[in-house]
């Protein structure tokens, strides 16, 4: 039983042992001999007395509270406010007075760099406008004056975007252009002039359906909340894919901007010659409203059943004879005419639908086949010989490059007038 009493106690004696050494370790740094100085305190510098401190620090409980200290600058370097503004061209700004004088009213002197400070800061509340310039900005007048300005901006931004938006949708749609008709109880012995009908179909593109409500959407969305003014706009988007109507109130003069606009929208039709001169043009409106969203989802259905096919041509044809296939399409239709003499009637060779917005921006254009070549860049016969051997040429080695290919290639780009 002794032994292991006689462990215990070895055990605790060093542990008593080893805690008297950490003791001893941790009181060395601050043993001080006979005749060393006390340290100096955090922030003394040599020769300072103990309780002090840095400038603007706190030397212990002796130094008290804080203390704030401020170096005085060169006369050369300050100025008065007046002098600032002299010196630097700057508009005055409504700086408040205690900023300018001191408590006995004489003008404050400050740097250049503390008078921009105070500039910076105050230059916006400067009253605007030549009638009141340099004048000092009111409490109500200064707070009404910015808030009409905003609203103003905000006005201004929606009425600029419903235009962008309206010029971006311009270009939604396409044209067919119908086969030349004319009645025959029109056709009198010694008639020199023909009247003659053309029929336009004006359709939406694919896809824009789906593309351009929802950016009309996305664009005007941010502008949507109440006001005395405003008024519901409705759009219908494909959404998730599925059609959506939805409604945000906008600025009534932007809704009445948007209306105005795609009111104003007309197709011309053009009639040119072989050689590509204008023989006959007619414009009529395109029929297009403010709730053009809602028809480029639901344009309306064309249903064209012609009667007495025997007796008259039928008119479900293009202007080249191909078919039109007009029953169950969707889109806009216009009947134009014109009064064509004989002679030019003759030479009629293609037609061209543009659409012409409000501002006479021209938008979709179709044609029933792409323009004449112009040759008035070649001079003289020798020229236009020498360009047709060359497509001659060409075509020719093409012919043999795609033989074996099974596929064929359709007569020369270029023919060059016909010369008599």
């Amino acid at each position: 039983m002794r032994e292991p009493r006689q462990g215990r106690t070895i055990l605790r004696l060093v542990a008593l042992i080893s805690i008297l050494s950490i003791f001893v370790f941790l009181g060395q740094p601050f043993a001080q001999e006979p005749g060393m100085e006390p340290p100096m305190d955090p922030g003394m510098e040599p020769g300072m007395e103990p309780g002090m401190g840095m400038p603007g620090m706190g030397g212990g409980a002796a130094a008290g509270g804080l203390t704030w200290s401020q170096q005085e600058m060169p006369e050369e370097l300050t100025k008065t406010y007046d002098a600032f503004l002299a010196e630097t061209g700057t508009a005055r700004a409504a700086i408040p007075e205690n900023f300018l004088y001191d408590d006995q009213g004489e003008p404050r002197e400050n740097t250049n760099d503390q008078w921009r400070q105070l500039q910076r800061i105050y230059a916006a509340r400067a009253v605007g406008g030549p009638a009141a310039a340099g004048a000092l900005a009111g409490k109500p007048g200064y707070g009404l004056a910015t808030r009409i300005q905003n609203e103003i901006a905000v006005k201004s931004s929606e009425v600029a975007d419903v235009q962008f938006l309206y010029e971006k949708g311009l270009d939604n749609f396409s044209f067919e252009i119908g086969y030349p008709q004319y009645e025959h109880s029109a056709i009198t012995p010694g008639a020199n002039v023909v009247p003659v009908s053309i029929g336009v179909i004006m359709k939406v593109k694919p896809n824009v359906a789906q593309r351009y409500p929802s950016l009309v959407y996305r664009k005007l969305k941010k502008y949507d909340f109440y006001g005395t003014d405003r008024e519901i706009f409705h759009i219908h988007d494909y959404e998730g894919g599925i059609w959506n109507p939805k409604k945000i109130y906008l600025y009534s003069g932007a809704v009445s901007t948007w209306n105005s606009l795609w009111s104003g929208n007309a197709v011309r039709l053009t009639l040119y010659d072989a050689s590509g001169d204008q023989i006959a043009s007619a414009t009529q409106s395109a029929g297009h409203t403010g709730g053009i969203c809602a028809k480029l989802l639901y344009p309306d259905e064309l249903n064209y059943a012609p009667m007495h096919e025997t007796i008259i041509p039928p008119r479900d044809k293009s202007f080249e004879g191909g078919n039109l296939n007009l029953s169950y399409k969707k889109g806009w239709y216009y009947n134009f005419s014109f009064s064509i003499p004989i002679g030019e009637l003759a030479a009629l060779d293609r037609a061209e639908a543009v659409l012409v917005g409000s501002g006479g921006q021209e938008g979709s254009r179709g044609a029933s086949k792409p323009a004449p070549l112009d040759t008035s860049g070649y001079e003289g016969e020798a020229s236009r010989a020498a360009v047709q051997a060359g497509v001659d040429r060409a075509t020719a080695t093409a012919r043999r490059g795609v033989a074996s290919s099974g596929y064929s290639l359709g007569p020369p780009i270029y023919t060059g007038p016909v010369m008599y």
